[in-house]
């Protein structure tokens, strides 16, 4: 009997160095598990070899309310304690392998979000505007009326003379920016003021008549038009009259945003110019900005869509206007790459 029990006491220990060997070398994937179990093998035979040689020694205990002793008593407890350990063992291995699998899933989302970004057309990255230094245009006629069209033009307004009106995108209490401002108001303003010899403002004429048409309202409506002369850039730029739109509202502490429906800036401008008390003036072209895109920094393609989506719209419904050409000015390569690929999706135009 006791040869018998040496033998299993052997056999439990080459079963558990095998397996842990086995184990540290395999690196395998359920460690806390194998890694009990061989401990467990291992230490039966200390228990095992005692008990071959000295089977009355004495171990009691009770386990689920049952008592038991000697070699018998200290096998079934080593077996249910490892079982124990064992089942929490494998409760911690279930937890590592979902930790693992989310893991592993998260991290192939975010491989396939790289992916996704690396072959992303070029529109969709961001690119740095280049401003166009040549004045050049672009024309697109109205399919149901050949003799309108749609125009992108190129460059700094100073080298556009073509317009007989000039829209003045401008904020809605109607205040011009300064002289030195990046912005398009503030160059009408300066190009329609005199000047001295020296370059200096002697007469403020465009911004000075605007605000006399204010008064003392302190703001108008969105989307609102006044009208003043050109100043000095009739002679110098062949203007007629400035159109004042108001494109967008200013926020204490925020600064400027385009207003809603920008698209009636542009209706808005074209019936004033096509109205009774311009008739006379024989306007047949008009200049629009980007509106709301400069500092007010809105969406270029959605504001660009709604301004030449209005104009294509009013023109080609619109019989007996005065108004053949509805230019747009595209300070960058951007500007004028969206405002091409608008007109030349749209079905109502072909290119001149």
């Amino acid at each position: 009997m006791n040869l018998y029990v040496l033998i299993m006491a052997v056999l439990s220990l080459a079963i558990g160095l095998a397996l842990y060997i086995w184990l540290v070398r395999s690196n395998a994937s359920y460690f806390y598990t194998t890694n009990v179990i061989s401990w467990l093998l291992i230490a039966l035979f200390p228990v095992l070899l005692i008990f071959s040689f000295f089977p009355d020694s004495s171990f009691a205990g009770t386990i689920k309310g049952v008592s038991m002793g000697g070699a018998i008593g200290a096998f079934i407890f080593i077996w249910w304690y490892g079982t124990k350990i064992t089942n929490q063992a494998e409760q911690v291995d279930e937890r590592i392998e979902k930790m693992r699998t989310e893991l592993s899933g998260e991290l192939e989302a975010r491989g396939e979000e790289l992916q996704q970004l690396r072959a992303a057309p070029k529109e969709d990255q961001l690119q740095v505007p280049s401003v166009l230094r040549e004045t050049k245009t672009y024309l697109y006629s109205l399919k149901a009326e050949r003799d309108k069209q749609i125009a992108l033009i190129t460059g700094d307004i100073r080298k556009v003379k073509v317009a007989d009106i000039w829209v003045n995108s401008e904020n809605t209490n109607m205040q011009m920016s300064r002289f030195y401002e990046g912005s398009i108001s503030a160059i009408i303003r300066y190009l329609g003021a005199k000047k001295d010899a020296l370059g200096n403002v002697s007469e403020d004429l465009i911004a000075d008549e605007l605000a006399g048409i204010m008064g003392d309202n302190l703001a108008v409506q969105p989307a609102t038009v006044l009208v003043t002369g050109a100043g000095e850039l009739e002679r110098t730029h062949n203007v007629k009259r400035i159109f004042h739109v108001a494109s967008v509202h200013g926020e204490i502490g925020v600064g400027y945003k385009p207003i809603h429906n920008m698209e009636y800036c542009v209706t808005n401008a074209l019936q004033k110019a096509d109205s009774e008390e311009l008739k006379g003036l024989g306007l047949k072209s008009i200049l629009f900005p980007l509106m709301g895109v400069g500092a007010a920094k809105g969406n270029l393609k959605d504001i660009a869509e709604k301004l030449m989506h209005a104009a294509i719209s009013y023109m080609e419904t619109t019989e007996n206007s005065t108004v053949e050409v509805a230019y747009f000015l595209t300070w960058t390569d951007i500007e004028l790459d969206t405002c091409k690929a608008i007109l030349e999706e749209s079905d109502k135009l072909i290119e001149s």
